[in-house]
């Protein structure tokens, strides 16, 4: 390849990049399931506190990105202010640029390959260093922020996203299971579930000291002896609180989970057959959610990119003053019980309503615009990634050739053609499905839970059938299911 090339550009940072060493053997199951584990706990304990700020700080802008939060694993003002976001859009907008050929890298070699590794990695800290002093600049954390101050912060936020990347790094080399960012996600995701279900820990609702649980369920059964609600208002607290998670949303969530367990079934057998042994046939399954949630990662991507964009310019350039020029283009923040910075229009098309009946209201162009934006940018990410990552119908075609493999009826020649009636389709329609879901859930009011469902979800089932493939490969022998007493170690 002649010529300057974008990846070659990370060449003079490579000294300086933190890298995490390929394994020198293959590791065993049960290590793999430890490493999983152990990574997935530090991330979750990694979610304290920032230090330098005051602890109850009040500012003109709150969390402009408040519904894209759970979708990246992301806390606020803690540690973890941006979760994993950075490590997700560089990887997907990374692939996405390579596979249509806006960006130069040659797969077959090593030499690009880890370039190109090392140029996302890049992009990925670039990213945790804008994000974080973007709010710093903002008055995020309060204003007339020391030197200090302003170091600590960047300290904190743009080290803990390094630490973040490289135990993702840890688990895409092999220690673990999969997808780092899809085991993170995963689990962030399913522990925030509960919490929000059945949390006990009690979080501070008012001036006078009074208290609630995090949890909709066990806020319920506080609730009938609490001093500060009748019997009556415990129980409508229960179900419309809207400063905690309360038990409308979590039946909503909860539903959302099942129909996506129901669709993660939906499939095409199609049948194969062997061309070097006689009577060996099978069948192959082209799934419904053929490239997963990644097509609701990429829409939620673009938002964050879009609120994040016009966050920096209304309140650093327009300084969030409804007279600016910059404000009267984009819209302007509104704060609602100090917890959500609400956009006004036309930012606020590109945000799902709080309530459903309340952003008929407020905002009805977002019933529109929001839907249509995550349903026409997923199904086209969906098209374009099944084409360009190595799972299209004429890359499975490729496999099938090597394997001694085709398809039943057909001939090796048209295989690829065949499979091409069926995978893009499947790849486009499932990513609808799961635009549908998600849309459906966040004009309900559940603020980005919608979507983390999805995604959690669709990356629960994905490691689920990765961890059952290798303790079958590993012949099923695993000192853990002896000891959490498994009946078939026996």
């Amino acid at each position: 390849m002649a010529g300057f090339r974008l990846i070659d550009s990370v060449k003079p940072f490579l000294p300086f990049l933190p890298e995490v060493e390929l394994p020198y053997e293959k590791l065993q199951f049960d290590d793999r399931v430890l490493y999983t584990v152990f990574i997935s706990l530090v991330y979750l304990f990694a979610q304290l506190p920032l230090a330098g700020i005051e602890k109850d700080i009040v500012t003109s802008i709150n969390d402009p990105i408040y519904f894209l939060r759970s979708a990246f694993a992301a806390e606020p003002r803690s540690l973890l202010e941006f979760g994993i976001f950075p490590i997700i859009s560089s990887a997907l907008i990374m692939q996405l640029l390579s596979g249509l050929k806006i960006i130069k890298v040659n797969f077959k070699l090593q030499k690009d390959r880890e370039l190109f590794q090392s140029f996302t990695k890049l992009i990925t800290f670039i990213q945790y260093f804008f994000l974080t002093n973007i709010f710093i600049l903002a008055g995020y954390y309060g204003t007339d922020l020391t030197i200090f101050q302003v170091a600590l912060l960047n300290f904190q936020l743009v080290g803990a996203g390094v630490v973040a990347t490289l135990l993702i790094e840890i688990i895409d080399k092999g220690f673990g299971f999969t997808s780092g960012p899809m085991i993170i996600n995963t689990v962030v995701i399913a522990t925030n579930t509960i919490a929000d279900i059945i949390g006990v820990s009690q979080i501070k609702i008012d001036d006078q000291g009074n208290t609630e649980a995090q949890g909709a369920l066990i806020n319920l059964v506080q609730g009938f002896r609490a001093k500060h609600k009748t019997l009556v208002g415990a129980v409508v607290s229960a179900f419309n609180r809207d400063y905690l998670p309360n038990l409308t949303t979590a039946v909503l969530v909860l539903t959302i989970g099942a129909i996506v367990c129901y669709f993660q079934n939906f499939r095409v057998e199609l049948p194969i057959r062997s061309t070097r042994a006689r009577g060996m046939n099978n069948v192959y399954p082209v799934r419904l959610f053929h490239v997963a949630s990644l097509s609701v990662s990429f829409s939620y991507t673009l938002l964050f990119y879009i609120h994040i964009t016009a966050f920096t310019l209304i309140t650093l350039v327009g300084k969030n003053d409804p007279s600016n020029i910059v404000c009267k283009i984009l819209g302007h923040y509104n704060d609602v019980n100090n917890i959500l910075a609400v956009p006004t229009f036309p930012l606020s098309v590109f945000t799902p309503p709080r309530s459903f009946f309340g952003g008929l209201i407020e905002a009805p162009l977002s019933f529109v615009v929001f839907p249509a934006f995550v349903l026409v940018t997923g199904v086209w990410f969906a098209y374009k990634w099944q084409a360009i990552s190595g799972q299209s119908a004429y890359d499975l075609a490729k496999e099938f050739k090597e394997q001694g493999l085709t398809l039943a009826g057909r001939r090796e020649q048209n295989v690829g053609k065949e499979l091409d009636k069926s995978i893009p389709l499947a790849s486009a329609t499932g990513a609808a499905v799961l635009a549908i879901i998600t849309i459906a859930g966040e004009l309900l009011g559940l603020k980005g839970k919608a979507a983390s469902m999805v995604i959690g979800v669709c990356g629960g089932f994905s490691l689920l059938e990765l961890i059952t493939l290798e303790y079958q490969q590993a012949g099923g022998n695993s000192a853990l299911s002896q000891v959490l007493g498994n009946p078939t170690s026996m």
